[in-house]
């Protein structure tokens, strides 16, 4: 029995000499959220794009619904339900809400009532309330990620990749997000989410799975640790470690004082 939507096994890739990823172990399970954590650089980003089709990896084997698959475009993983939203959102400015949501289905002859009535039922079942006939360019960064979102929600999804989805969003927002995230777990859609919040990620994610330089870490259960714990796991070394005390010392008399110094135009 396939119990993962999702699996990257000993994935690798390299750009040039620069190591990216060095044989990372990732998988998405139906109806719950993994949270994927890391310092900046720690490839959570470029693991993601291999599983949205967008990198091919060097090394390494994709296996989606049990079978081996060969991602080579963001086509290939959006036909099978798998869809990422990263921070750099991908909208056309000067298209309509409605016409972004449903850019990859637009027919020759446009039917803009029939158009936004739709768009207005994705927008209201994630409580916002957006005008679907205004051009995406006008919205704030945090309503074109409800575009983003409601666009993923247009497809028949499996697995969708939040890339710092509240780094944009306000505290009420960001709480209507987390509801949606929990209303797709519930429906049985596998949840990557990247986050540098640990306070949200605790309290969102069913696992975790922390990344170093490139290499997975580990994957632990969110009721197995504490936050402590997962910061150590992500920089390497004890968090008492992490800001050491300055050694006591005594200020001196005034070595140098300068007052009124002119050299015409160098100051």
């Amino acid at each position: 029995m396939v119990t993962e939507l999702a699996n990257l096994k000993s994935i690798s890739k390299s750009f040039g000499g620069i190591h990216a990823l060095r044989s990372v172990n990732f998988d998405v399970r139906p109806g719950e959220v993994h949270a994927l954590l890391g310092e900046n650089g720690a490839g959570k980003s470029t693991l993601m794009r291999v599983l949205g089709g967008e990198i091919i990896p060097s090394q390494g084997e994709v296996v989606i619904n049990g079978k081996r698959t060969e991602l080579r475009d963001p086509r290939d993983a959006r036909a099978l339900g798998i869809v990422v939203i990263h921070q750099e959102l991908a909208l056309a400015p000067d298209l309509s809400v409605a016409e972004n949501i449903f850019l990859g289905e637009l027919p020759t002859l446009i039917s803009r009532f029939s158009l936004r009535r739709r768009a207005k039922q994705l927008i209201d079942r994630l409580g916002f309330h957006i005008d679907p006939g205004r051009l995406v360019g006008t919205l704030s960064v945090a309503h074109q990620q409800v575009v983003e979102i409601a666009k993923a929600l247009s497809q028949d999804i499996k697995i969708i990749v939040f890339d710092e989805p509240t780094a944009v969003l306000g505290a009420q927002d960001a709480m209507k997000l987390h509801q949606i995230i929990r209303g797709l777990r519930d429906h049985g859609v596998g949840i990557v989410y990247i986050s540098h919040r640990l306070d949200e990620v605790f309290d969102i994610a069913d696992r975790m799975t922390i990344m170093k330089d490139g290499e997975t870490v580990g994957t632990v259960a969110t009721t197995d640790v504490k936050i402590d714990d997962i910061i150590r796991m992500m920089v390497g070394r004890p968090i008492a470690n992490m800001f050491p005390e300055r050694s006591q010392r005594t200020i001196g008399a005034e070595l140098l004082n300068v007052k009124k110094l002119n050299a015409g135009r160098m100051v």
